[in-house]
């Protein structure tokens, strides 16, 4: 994408991410841990309250996200509609419990048969039902306060939760998704249709909400700073993939992951748990431009970035510093590990206080990073 398509605003930041992707520029640095206030995963207004009204929700993503505004690091502040991985499927008219501490969760799922009958699945996208209507509702009210100028024009918002396939078939169906797999595939593959043209619906329905471009994003995963994506256009989270062998994700997976990055160019994907296997699949698919692990402690970490060297895929998210490592050791540790095996990384790492620490420590990761010759 040329400079020419760039979303407007803070044109240096994007042009920082378009020297990256082109493997001109060093690789991105955002200090960006999910905030815990108090011990809580909110700030001001807890989950309950931010689901039964858009202004509180808007309001808690740019309390969070008033520290990625000084702009030192490489991150642009973004927000997006967090109702947690119940918005597609809360469309289809699933009901939803809500909770002051954790995050939605359906208290009813859909019998494997009708779930895989379903004619229409993305309806509910247009019909605005279940939690879309507040999540549309909170952007609108994000866009038109930015129009007004009460929010900062810093500011992006990016596609909401959007859950891979296998995870809307897991999540609508429940447990009875993997006996099936067995027992009846060819359910199983109807089911799986039924989540790609979810998937599909409200990804389009949200990136034309957000007037995004089919194949680029700014994209956040859940934190207060962005990345500018310019040939990648959608995310998918597909944790329930690695409870599964990898010829079953061979089979009812990769197929439909496919279907779903195919209209946007590439994708980034994300899953949690450890399946060395899935990573492999995930790694060498050239759909598949940006990795991120849930839990990337799991792993031996050479491996990662061996294998994501070896394939050009780009490693995004946090690394767990040592216990007895300064952020310099961190970044130095962490930046060899990438260069050593020409691996492309956006690294999250831990906050620091200071605007001077954070620039000479911004600094320091360019200048390990950035590409030779």
């Amino acid at each position: 994408m040329s400079v020419k398509h760039f979303p407007a605003g803070p044109e240096g930041k994007f042009r920082f991410f378009e020297e990256f992707w082109r493997g001109e520029g060093p690789c991105p640095l955002l200090f960006a841990k999910p905030h815990l206030a108090k011990g809580r995963n909110y700030i001001r207004h807890n989950l309950a309250l931010q689901h039964g009204n858009p202004a509180l929700l808007l309001e808690e993503a740019l309390l969070a996200a008033e520290s990625a505004m000084d702009g030192i690091d490489d991150g642009i502040p973004v927000i997006r509609s967090d109702l947690g991985t119940t918005l597609f499927p809360s469309s289809l008219g699933l009901r939803v419990a809500v909770r002051e501490e954790v995050h939605p969760w359906l208290e009813e799922r859909m019998d494997l048969e009708a779930y895989a009958a379903l004619e229409d699945p993305g309806r509910g996208f247009m019909e605005e039902r279940g939690e879309v209507v507040r999540s549309a509702e909170m952007y609108r009210l994000f866009f038109a306060g930015r129009a007004a100028g009460r929010i900062p024009a810093v500011f992006r918002a990016y596609v909401p939760d959007n859950q891979g396939i296998f995870d809307l078939s897991h999540i609508a169906v429940g447990t009875e998704i993997f006996t099936a797999l067995a027992d009846n595939p060819d359910l199983v593959h109807r089911a799986q249709r039924t989540s790609l043209r979810l998937y599909l619906e409200g990804t389009r329905y949200f990136k034309a909400l957000l007037g995004e471009e089919e194949r680029s994003m700014v994209h956040g995963h859940g934190m207060i700073s962005g990345v500018w994506f310019p040939d990648t256009g959608a995310r998918i989270s597909e944790d329930s993939c690695s409870l599964i062998s990898d010829t079953m994700i061979a089979e009812f997976c990769l197929p439909y992951i496919r279907e779903a990055l195919r209209p946007f160019g590439r994708g980034f994907l994300h899953f949690c748990g450890r399946h060395e296997g899935f990573l492999k699949t995930v790694c060498e698919e050239p759909l598949v431009s940006t990795v991120n692990l849930g839990n990337p402690e799991m792993y031996d970490l050479e491996e990662v970035f061996r294998r994501c060297g070896a394939t050009g895929t780009v490693y995004f998210g946090h690394l767990d510093p040592g216990t007895e490592e300064t952020p310099e050791d961190y970044l130095e540790r962490t930046a060899g590990l990438a260069v050593r095996n020409r691996a492309g990384i956006i690294l999250a790492a831990p906050p620091v206080e200071g605007a001077g620490r954070k620039r000479s420590l911004v600094k320091l990761w360019h200048r390990l990073t950035k590409p030779k010759g």
